[in-house]
C-alpha cells in the first residue's frame, strides 16, 4: 500500500491535536476538580448526579420548613407561657377575693387587675408572628382572630384550621394551633364550655358586685390547662422537628458523599494521567517534526 506524504502529515497532526484534546480535558479536570465535565463523560454517573441533586435540594427545604416551624412553635409556645403566667396570677386572685375578711373595695381593687389581665390575654390570643400573620387565626392568618364586643362577648373570627409543613419526605407537623381550640373550649364549670375570656370577665363582675362565684377556679383551673395541653403538644412537635431535622442531615451527609464518589475527581490519578498525556503530545510532536523532514531531496 502506497502512503502519499500528505496522509502521513494528516495522520501527525491528527494524533497531536488528539493528544492535545486529552490534555486540555485533564488540565480542566484538576482545575474544577469534577471529574464530569459534560454528561457525555459519564451518562449513567451524569444522571444518577443529578437525582441526587434534586434529592439535596429536597432536604434543604424540608430544613428550611423546620427552621421556619421551630420557630413559629416557639414563639406560640412563648406566648402561651406568658398566658399561663396571667392565668395563674389572676388564679392567685381568686383565691384571696374569696376570703370572707374582703370588703367590697378590696374585690374592687382586684376587679381592676382583672380587668387589666383579660386586657393583656386578649392581646396575647391576637399575637401575631415576625411576617404579620395572627398565630392563631387557622387558615386564616389575615384575620384577627378575636374581637370584644364591649359587652363580655368574644367571638373568634378564624377557622379550625392547623397549618402543616412538610419536614421530612414522609413526615409532616403541625405549626399553629386553631384559636378556638386553645380560647374558646374552657369547662364552664357547669358541665358546659365557656371562653377564656368571659371567664376573667365574669370574675371582674362578680368582684365588682362584692359577689365572688365559687365556681371560678375551677374555670380557671380549666382554662390553665388548656394552655398546658397544648404547650405540652407544642413541645411534642419541636421534638419531632428537632428528630427529623437531625435525620435530614444524616441524609443529607450520605447523598453529597454518593454524589461526590460519582462526581469529584481522584487527583492523584488525574496528576499521574496529566504526565501521560504530556509526555505522549511531546513525543508526538518530535514525531511529526522527524516524518516531516524525511524527503528524498535531503539525501541527494
Amino acid at each position: 500500500m502506497r502512503i502519499s506524504t500528505s496522509l502521513i502529515f494528516q495522520q501527525g497532526v491528527n494524533a497531536m491535536l488528539d493528544q492535545q484534546t486529552a490534555l486540555a480535558k485533564t488540565q480542566q479536570q484538576l482545575a474544577t476538580g469534577q471529574r464530569i465535565l459534560k454528561p457525555s463523560d459519564d451518562p449513567s454517573a451524569a444522571t444518577r448526579v443529578l437525582e441526587l441533586d434534586q434529592l439535596v435540594d429536597s432536604l434543604q427545604q424540608y430544613q428550611r420548613n423546620s427552621d421556619y416551624g421551630e420557630a413559629r412553635l416557639k414563639l406560640e409556645e412563648s406566648v402561651l407561657s406568658d398566658v399561663g403566667d396571667v392565668l395563674q396570677r389572676v388564679r392567685e386572685l381568686a383565691v384571696r377575693a374569696n376570703n370572707d375578711t374582703l370588703s367590697a373595695g378590696d374585690r374592687n381593687a382586684i376587679a381592676v387587675e382583672v380587668r387589666t389581665s383579660l386586657d393583656a390575654v386578649l392581646q396575647l390570643a391576637n399575637s401575631t408572628d415576625a411576617t404579620g400573620e395572627y398565630l392563631f387565626s387557622g387558615y386564616q392568618t389575615g384575620t384577627q382572630p378575636f374581637s370584644d364586643n364591649g359587652a363580655g362577648s368574644f367571638s373568634y373570627n378564624g377557622d379550625q384550621g392547623e397549618r402543616s409543613l412538610q419536614i421530612g419526605p414522609t413526615r409532616q407537623v403541625s405549626v399553629g394551633d386553631s384559636g378556638d381550640q386553645v380560647f374558646m373550649r374552657v369547662d364552664d364549670g357547669a358541665g358546659g364550655v365557656s371562653d377564656m375570656f368571659s371567664v376573667l370577665y365574669d370574675f371582674a363582675l362578680d368582684l365588682e358586685a362584692n359577689n365572688p362565684s365559687t365556681t371560678t377556679l375551677t374555670r380557671l383551673d380549666s382554662a390553665i390547662d388548656e394552655v398546658l395541653t397544648t404547650r405540652a403538644s407544642i413541645g411534642a412537635r419541636l421534638n419531632t422537628i428537632d428528630s427529623q431535622r437531625n435525620m435530614n442531615d444524616s441524609f443529607d451527609l450520605l447523598l453529597q458523599q454518593n454524589r461526590s464518589e460519582l462526581e469529584d475527581l481522584d487527583y492523584a490519578e488525574a496528576v499521574s494521567r496529566f504526565e501521560r498525556q504530556l509526555l505522549a503530545l511531546q513525543a508526538s510532536q518530535q514525531s511529526f517534526i522527524k516524518i516531516e523532514g524525511l524527503s528524498l531531496f535531503n539525501y541527494l
